[in-house]
């Protein structure tokens, strides 16, 4: 409870070096890291047989692969050094185009810091540099920090501060997803393998106005992209904080703490003129979905400022009464959050090629601004007990006074208690082999206030509503006056337990989160005038998990010990409570169920066989939805092994998830466009020999007689119909089509591009080797070196052409899991280390 509701999740106390070292006099450090890509764990891959087309016949301004074969006839195609339409063979001249696409990549890290230790000032300032260059051309990123900090002990009074600025930089950020400015979308999906793609590095036809490049209209060249439709950002943050405290007692400390951060995003999205494509669903600071820009270019700039503002009055102390021991703490803190957006874009395009500025739209620009401002007061405080190093219990408390809420709920409190045991201060008979057996019990409550100005109906200013004449669009969601916060209540219980003089331990803890007062912008009748309604919604669910740590030390000697760690964890979700008015009205949206269902509609089957029914030779999509599994995971794992030998130190660690459905969107697409390795068949080859003819027969039954009739769930109520074996023939790709239907836009492919994400991976191995003390300069105290490879193996059940660890894209709402959605090929990286201590 002592953080706020920003860290209803939980915190995590990182600790960072300051002004304070373990030793007086002046210390530096010096530490270098560099890795390189070196091959994939995988890349996507294309077939090479058939070109562009989209039935089975050549169209040179297709961007599908479903047409004839690369087999060198003679077609009329762009000529990429004559830069005109020609007649010449029709060969796969880009087998490798997306890997010859790939530039080498790399990342390279460098921290030198140097510290000063007196008796009475301590200072300590760093610098790190780090820059992460991508396999994509004209892709970097800059990374710049900067720290200072120091300590002043004088007594009873002690004062320390930090200060640092960071900044990061690219010219061109790239971005994922089904968008034209992933060269996933534009060289793998939607173009064929009948160009090279080195051959268009010379993208302009005429410069700063129009491409050399396959195509006259669609994606552009993706050399063009890389470098004349660039996303711009840059990121600096300021962070400073002064900790006063003085000594009242030797029971009692006064402490005054204020920290302050500001920073600012900045996004510039060019699009020069001649791009066929815009700035498509492209996020900016202020903007997250950005559509300008084509043939006369584009121009979008957006910046977001803000600050955030943390002043703390706190009183602690401890006291010892005999075997009794007692900590207290209690004071307020006042949280101030303040965030300024701007957004402008240029309107028609940009009235001169290549000058890059509102002021060149060609007609009025687009403009808008927000500003966002929260404030939260608390008071809070502490209590933890003990008695003779057995038993311990801490209670906390805060209550908050969000300014994001109405008047009559923005005061809201919320407590936590805790206990441990260490039942092996019972077993004196056990010192010799038993080190520690503590069981722990703890039950917290978090709350979080409402979104900033999510209970204030306010007009929406719009520029040139009429013309150029400014307007106001009025809200469409109303609020419920006596809204509260979001809760949680977490009881948690666990056990840890060490032996063998450190050499095994074993932790263990069963959780059981219960959430509830959910707000959420409930849909209304549009008849009210309105659209939604921000209310707690009356569904409650509960997250259930077990997590079990292991560490063992098999060996250890003066020359070499062995360390292991494993853990392992899994939780589920289930609804403890629905709303009869706002829960969703599915079968299995019902208390006792899990809430993470996979859900997708699967294609219409036999209900006794299973078999498919074709309708007219095609597969038929079912009405209603279905679950299929689930998207959280059975349970996820990781191992780590430390083996020391004398200098050198192995590490090895790797880790897995086991279970989780996602949408696999990438192959999906890969089948859609008719690139994908495997549509290479029979029935392509039959239906490319004579157009427009239809050689797939899908194994299935089609109905003759009868009808089938359904529940609003898709139940089926009743049922007359008759089969017969499906006689009735389709085209290849129509097939795949219909069986691969996922789509970028919302919505989930079925069954067939649902993919398990269970997979295993070496996530990194190092060799370290600790110089010693002769092969050491006389300026060094410690020197080591060390060779590092990430991301070494992967080995997964479904996916072959992604990484399933790559990161999802949640497109369809809390409850619905995510997608791959065209993750960049997952990349090896191998380098070295070198850690130098002055």
């Amino acid at each position: 409870a002592l953080y706020g509701y920003r860290g209803a999740s939980g915190a995590i106390l990182i600790p960072t070096k300051n002004g304070s070292t373990n030793q007086s006099g002046i210390t530096a450090d010096f530490t270098t890291n560099t890795m390189f890509t070196a091959g994939f764990l995988a890349i996507p891959e294309k077939q090479t047989v058939y070109g562009r087309g989209s039935n089975n016949t050549y169209d040179k301004n297709s961007t599908s692969s479903w047409g004839i074969k690369m087999d060198g006839s003679i077609q009329n195609q762009w000529d990429p050094k004559l830069k005109d339409y020609r007649d010449y063979e029709y060969l796969p001249l880009g087998k490798d185009n997306f890997r010859n696409f790939l530039e080498q990549g790399y990342v390279t890290n460098n921290n030198f810091s140097v510290g000063y230790k007196g008796d009475v000032i301590s200072l300590r300032s760093s610098i790190n540099w780090t820059e992460n260059k991508g396999i994509y051309p004209n892709s970097v990123l800059d990374k710049y920090a900067y720290k200072l900090s120091g300590d002043v002990n004088m007594g009873r009074f002690k004062i320390s501060s930090n200060l640092s600025y960071a900044r990061r930089y690219s010219p061109n950020m790239g971005s994922n997803g089904y968008t034209s400015y992933d060269p996933m979308y534009s060289l793998l999906i939607w173009t064929p393998s009948d160009f090279n793609i080195l051959d268009y590095k010379d993208y302009w036809l005429v410069p700063k106005q129009s491409q050399n490049w396959t195509y006259r209209s669609g994606p552009n060249n993706p050399y063009f992209d890389r470098y004349e439709r660039t996303n711009e950002v840059s990121r600096d943050i300021f962070n400073a904080d002064v900790l006063s405290s003085y000594q009242i007692t030797d029971w009692l400390k006064a402490s005054i703490r204020s920290g302050l951060d500001f920073y600012t995003d900045r996004g510039v999205q060019r699009v020069s003129w001649g791009s066929y494509t815009s700035t498509g669903n492209t996020a900016i600071p202020g903007n997250p979905w950005t559509w300008n820009g084509a043939w006369t270019g584009g121009y979008n700039i957006g910046q977001t400022q803000g600050l955030s503002m943390n002043n703390d009055l706190l009183l602690t102390g401890d006291k010892t009464f005999g075997k009794f021991g007692i900590e207290y703490l209690a004071g307020g803190t006042i949280y101030y959050t303040q965030d300024y957006n701007m957004y402008a874009q240029t309107v028609g395009g940009i009235s001169v090629p290549g000058f890059f500025s509102i002021k060149a739209s060609v007609n009025p620009p687009t403009i808008s601004q927000s500003t966002y401002r929260q404030q939260v007061n608390s008071l809070l405080g502490r209590l933890a007990l003990s008695w003779n190093k057995l038993i311990y219990v801490e209670a906390t408390g805060r209550n908050d006074w969000s300014s994001t809420l109405p008047e009559t709920t923005r005061s809201y409190f919320y407590p936590s208690i805790s206990s441990s045991f260490i039942l092996s201060e019972l077993l004196p008979g056990t010192k010799g082999w038993l080190d520690l057996l503590k069981l722990r019990g703890s039950w917290t409550m978090s709350k979080t206030p409402a979104a900033i100005y999510a209970v204030k109906s306010t007009f929406t200013l719009n520029s040139s509503t009429w013309n150029t004449l400014n307007g106001a669009t009025a809200p469409s969601s109303l609020y419920d006056p006596s809204v509260l916060p979001e809760t949680a209540t977490t009881f948690e219980v666990g056990m840890q337990g060490v032996v063998f003089k450190n050499r095994l331990s074993v932790d263990v803890a069963y959780y059981d989160k219960h959430m509830f007062n959910f707000l959420k912008n409930a849909p209304i009748t549009s008849a009210s005038g309105y659209t939604s309604v921000y209310v707690n919604v009356d569904e409650e669910i509960s997250r259930r998990g077990l997590e079990v740590a292991v560490n063992a030390t098999p060996v250890r000697s003066r020359d070499i010990q062995w360390d292991l760690g494993l853990n392992w964890t899994t939780y589920a979700r289930y609804y403890t409570q629905l709303d009869s008015v706002y829960s969703e009205k599915k079968p299995w949206v019902k208390v006792g169920e899990r809430v993470d269902a996979f859900v997708s509609k699967d294609f219409v089957k036999v209900p006794a066989t299973g078999e498919y029914i074709f309708n007219n030779g095609r597969l038929m999509t079912s009405q209603y939805d279905s679950r299929f599994g689930f998207y959280d995971p059975d349970w996820i794992w990781g191992l780590n092994s430390t083996l020391r030998y004398k200098n050198f130190t192995l590490f090895v660690s790797m880790d897995g998830v086991v279970g989780v459905l996602i949408t696999e969107r990438t192959e999906s697409y890969m089948w859609q466009a008719g690139v994908h390795p495997k549509s290479v068949t029979k029935e392509r080859e039959q239906d490319v020999a004579t157009p427009g003819s239809r050689n797939f027969l899908g194994q299935g039954v089609k109905v003759v007689s009868g009808s089938v009739t359904y529940d609003q769930f898709g139940n089926i109520t009743s049922d007359t119909r008759e089969y017969a074996p499906n006689d009735v023939y389709t085209t290849y790709k129509q097939y795949i089509i219909d069986l691969h239907n996922s789509s970028a836009w919302g919505g989930r492919g079925t069954r067939a591009d649902a993919y398990s994400k269970t997979f295993l991976k070496l996530r990194e191995v190092s060799l370290t080797y600790n110089l010693p003390g002769k092969l050491i300069p006389k300026l060094a105290k410690s020197a080591s070196v060390s060779f590092v490879g990430q991301n070494i193996l992967l080995w997964a059940k479904d996916f072959v052409y992604s990484d399933p660890d790559g990161g999802e894209n949640s497109l369809y709402g809390t409850n619905a899991g995510g997608a791959s959605d065209f993750q960049d090929p997952s990349v090896r990286y191998v380098g070295f280390n070198v850690k130098l201590t002055f």
